[in-house]
């Protein structure tokens, strides 16, 4: 990069079926200071009411109306892009996520071979999950297996976002930077509650993609909701729950749950229901809206599933909880996961080992209904165990302020065009 006045950086957020990479990558250049960096971020139009309410300034691209419009020319996508390289002089693109960038080339016209090709700019990705340790090799859910291509072996600059990434210094090529998620207060103070305590739901578009075709799956997506109503219904309590996600439950709702679903929320506005929320629940292990919760304070809990049962022979035999014959009857076999409902969880094991962030929240068997209700009733109610993940917290953002800046990390990285 040029030490010639500001550095003009393009980010690239091309996924549209959740916002959870452009939110990542906007966090990121959020920090980046406005006297040292010039940004730009481009987006499928869809998404760029999103990024606009972070600040930002967006350069969207058209994204078809239908999956497959035949009036939809990628082409078109591809000259934008390049008219918009020639007017901002990038010296920096950086994908929010190399893979979903290049699973947008049918409509967008760009990939990683392009950006490296074409364009004589340096070229960076976000690695969220560490993909190198895992050798690109990602397990879904039910037990198939795909090798991602090395596709962040094309960049020249890495960047890993902590949490979920550990909190320390790389390898050179490599900057390693906490998250801010909205310049939130490290730390929350509790107020007084003076109605019943709201639980805090959220799911994106992609939770409802069968990746691998699997009925394992396919019954999971069914099943999770009722599961997660199952578990809420069995504190016999009065509770709020605030479901911000694309479809409301279509089950009716037990009668002390006051269910308040919204399809969607911008981006200040989602992180104050958030943070006011009294417990986030979630089953995505690398849920952004997880990391927002901890660097706000908020108890949260993740239901994941370490092991195989075989569900569809406990209730043949009658030996299944009643709660699960109940909840979940149309589903057969359940299979580890870390992630609801795409599975990922041998590709997470590395980046998750032996890292602090996993001690900052409660994590419980999805299908373990006394661990999962003793869970829920200590983070509502029990002041040392609330106490004990707000200690964690406070030791894992002393090492995210340990980190250096966003800035700094891009200025000593010393990128210089091809």
């Amino acid at each position: 990069m040029s030490g010639v006045g500001p550095r003009r950086v393009l980010f690239l957020g091309l996924g549209h079926l959740s916002n959870g990479d452009v939110s990542i990558a906007a966090d990121f250049a959020r920090q980046l200071p406005a006297d040292r960096f010039e940004v730009g971020f481009v987006t499928a139009a869809p998404v760029a009411p999103y990024v606009r309410a972070t600040g930002l300034k967006v350069f969207p691209l058209e994204y078809p109306a239908r999956g497959s419009d035949p009036a939809h020319d990628p082409r078109r996508n591809l000259a934008a892009f390049d008219r918009l390289v020639a007017d901002f002089e990038p010296d920096l693109l950086v994908a929010a996520d190399a893979f979903t960038l290049d699973y947008s080339t049918a409509w967008s016209g760009l990939s990683m071979s392009l950006l490296r090709q074409r364009y004589d700019v340096a070229l960076g990705s976000f690695d969220q999950y560490d993909y190198p340790a895992a050798d690109y090799l990602v397990d879904f859910y039910g037990g198939h297996r795909t090798r991602f291509p090395r596709l962040l072996e094309q960049c020249d600059l890495l960047i890993r976002n902590s949490p979920l990434n550990r909190p320390a210094p790389s390898e050179p090529g490599i900057v390693v930077s906490r998250m801010v998620c909205g310049g939130s207060a490290p730390m929350r103070v509790d107020r007084h509650r003076t109605g019943p305590p709201t639980v805090f739901l959220t799911n994106s578009r992609w939770e409802y993609v069968n990746v691998v075709r699997s009925p394992g799956m396919a019954q999971l997506m069914l099943a999770m909701p009722r599961i997660i109503h199952g578990h809420l219904a069995a504190l016999q309590r009065p509770l709020r729950v605030v479901h911000v996600g694309p479809a409301r439950w279509d089950f009716p709702v037990a009668e002390q749950i006051d269910y308040r679903h919204v399809p969607k929320l911008p981006p200040p506005d989602f992180h104050a229901r958030l943070a006011s929320a009294d417990l986030f629940v979630t089953g995505n292990a690398v849920s952004v809206t997880l990391t927002q919760a901890v660097l706000a304070g908020v108890p949260s809990l993740l239901l994941d599933n370490h092991k195989i049962l075989d569900v569809g022979r406990l209730l043949a035999s009658g030996s299944a909880p009643a709660w699960l014959a109940q909840t979940a009857p149309e589903l057969t076999i359940a299979y580890p996961y870390r992630v609801f409902p795409w599975g990922w969880h041998s590709f997470l094991t590395p980046v998750l080992t032996d890292n602090p962030y996993v001690d900052c929240f409660r994590s419980a068997g999805v299908f373990e209904r006394r661990r999962v209700l003793r869970a829920m009733t200590e983070l509502l109610d029990d002041p040392a165990a609330r106490a004990g993940l707000a200690g964690a917290q406070a030791a894992l953002l002393d090492r995210l302020d340990a980190l250096p800046p966003a800035g700094d990390a891009l200025d000593a990285a010393k990128l210089t065009g091809r």
